[in-house]
């Protein structure tokens, strides 16, 4: 960006004077475009919330908590989709697609559907099932993929058609930045003392800083001393171990939540280091029932019902305040990047910890197999009543019994649905010799029940 040419236009009258809300507030600090090319939805302009509660539990004299789950499509990403789908528009393309992350696939295809483009997503087996639910709504056609590697091999097939998508697009990343620069002018342009921040890719971490250093050197704020900690859970943590200097693991575990912060080779690793250095930051690691305890905390506490990345940010700083890392008297800013309706097996864990909510879906669940499993169900459920198995295998194996081709598609929505019912469960993950991901499946007691009961 050539901040030189923007700096007489962009100061604290101009945004004052400003009366356009959101990322195109910002506008003179993102890349040029077309205003007739702009695919909006009204992202951005998110609260910030001075915390109270919230505060007290955690012994945080000035806690804040960006509420990015107000987006359109309930996260952050929106701030990235908007920038590069309007520079989509721009370039004339017709279609965009873009690769495994759930949450930046339910963004694409809003955002397409809203500026009248066709999307296309390729996703992996093990996704949360909200984000697929949205990203379906909004029309994607949706390709399973086995790696991340595959999904962005078929993005770089197909982009004279599709326009790809990524988290680490430089379209995509300035549209980010602009959750830093929002926070500053929210808090009157003296930003906080701490941000913290989900890291999956680490680009949000790295683009905070950049938008933060931007308006630094613009003179719109005096100094940049805000110090970032980027978080990342236990199992997978590849950012946060490069930051420690952790020697590499030759493998990263998968975990059940939180996986658009779990991943093995993030994109923009060395960026966000970079970021969380420069500023003075650090980097956490933090578990999975640390994080399902922030969730439930903070919609508790302050009304804001969070996915498990985005409640990560509380689990880092309850962490950080109880080592003294950071000071009880200093402001901080947790970043809540997305809504908890995104992950509905999460959601269900926590309402199960309530005796008369689990006796309520304990109830509802029951009557669910009877009316919901049909014939290829059946198929899966027999096939997996053999011992565990993962989808090709399964596509295979009902081709051989029933003479029909089954597409993949197909066969993950199955699985899907069947987890989603309880009777199968998802064991462990491998590489073939391929190097493709093989996700297994086997019945879950439920199931053997349920099976047993068919014969």
């Amino acid at each position: 960006m050539d901040l030189d040419s923007t700096k007489k236009d962009v100061t604290k009258e101009s945004f004052n004077a400003s009366t356009t809300r959101g990322v195109w507030r910002y506008r003179l600090l993102l890349p040029c475009m077309n205003p007739k090319a702009i695919v909006c939805l009204g992202e951005g302009n998110t609260n910030l919330l001075l915390t109270e509660s919230l505060a007290q539990v955690l012994g945080s004299k000035r806690l804040f908590v960006k509420d990015e789950t107000t987006n359109p499509s309930g996260a952050f990403i929106d701030r990235g989709t908007t920038v590069d789908i309007s520079r989509a528009r721009a370039l004339g393309f017709r279609a965009a697609a873009c690769g495994w992350s759930g949450n930046l696939a339910s963004s694409v295809a809003a955002y397409c559907a809203r500026g009248g483009l066709r999307s296309r997503a390729y996703l992996p087996g093990q996704i949360d099932l909200g984000k697929l639910y949205q990203t379906v709504a909004y029309g994607a056609e949706i390709v399973p993929c086995s790696t991340r590697e595959e999904a962005f091999a078929s993005l770089c097939e197909n982009q004279e058609e599709y326009y790809p998508v990524t988290a680490r697009n430089p379209f995509f990343l300035e549209g980010v930045k602009t959750t830093g620069i929002e926070v500053a002018e929210q808090m009157d342009w003296n930003p906080p003392d701490w941000m913290i921040v989900p890291m999956g890719n680490g680009s949000h971490v790295a683009m905070t800083h950049k938008g933060l250093k931007e308006i630094e050197t613009l003179g719109i704020i005096d100094r940049d001393r805000t110090r970032l900690v980027g978080v990342q859970m236990e199992g997978c943590s590849p950012i946060a171990d490069m930051f420690k200097r952790t020697p590499k693991k030759s493998k990263y575990s998968s975990c059940s939540f939180a996986r658009d912060i779990a991943i093995e080779n993030p994109s923009m690793a060395e960026e966000a280091v970079r970021a969380i250095a420069s500023s003075r930051g650090d980097a956490v690691v933090v578990t999975e029932k640390e994080v399902l305890n922030a969730v439930e905390l903070l919609a508790k506490s302050e009304g804001i019902f969070a996915e498990p990345a985005s409640a990560s940010t509380i689990a880092a700083l309850r962490k950080m305040l109880e080592s003294g890392a950071i000071d009880r008297s200093e402001s901080v800013v947790c970043m809540v990047t997305g809504i908890g309706l995104k992950d509905p097996m999460m959601a269900r864990s926590i309402a199960y910890r309530n005796k008369a909510a689990r006796n309520m879906i304990s109830r509802f669940e029951e009557s669910l197999p009877a009316k919901r499993i049909g014939t290829t169900k059946l198929k899966i459920l027999s096939i997996l009543g053999d011992g565990e198995n993962y989808a090709y295998a399964i596509r295979k194996a009902i081709a051989l019994q029933s003479g029909k081709e089954l597409s993949l598609v197909c066969i993950f929505q199955h699985l899907r649905e069947l987890t989603d019912l309880g009777l199968i469960s998802l064991v462990r993950q491998e590489r073939s010799s391929a190097r493709r991901m093989r996700v297994y499946y086997s019945l879950t007691d439920r199931g053997q029940e349920f099976l047993k009961r068919q014969a």
